[in-house]
């Protein structure tokens, strides 16, 4: 897959990638680097723990720094989800623990998707 049908697709999953170029100073190479990182970074298995065992500290700190790093890179539905996690959380805490749940399957879906497109692009040979 060449490198701009890999920003094309990237696009298509809600990463705004010219916004994401911009925070990276235009710098492909550095950005398709810290891309590269994501299916490591978005393993969620730690997040579906902690919210299993209600560790509320731990718990808000995976979710807020997923949402930065969503954030970063320009990764619209799961920061939007991150946040969704955040504000649901900061009101409830784990008293709503379904609704939570929820929220994390949409994040670990969307992961899974752009990790799968990621990890394609890799393999065809495309920059990391």
């Amino acid at each position: 897959m060449e490198k701009q049908e890999f920003f094309a697709q990237l696009d298509k999953m809600g990463v705004n990638t010219k916004q994401a170029l911009d925070r990276f100073m235009g710098n492909e190479g550095l950005f398709l680097s810290f891309v590269g990182q994501l299916p490591k970074k978005l393993n969620l298995d730690r997040l579906v723990r902690l919210l299993e065992e209600e560790d509320e500290e731990e718990f808000y700190m995976d979710v807020h720094n997923l949402k930065g790093l969503a954030g970063n890179l320009s990764i619209e539905p799961i920061y939007d989800c991150a946040q969704a996690i955040l504000v649901e959380f900061r009101s409830s805490q784990f008293r709503n623990k379904k609704k939570l749940a929820a929220l994390v399957g949409e994040v670990r879906e969307e992961s899974q998707a752009l990790s799968r497109l990621i990890l394609r692009y890799q393999k065809e040979g495309g920059e990391n």
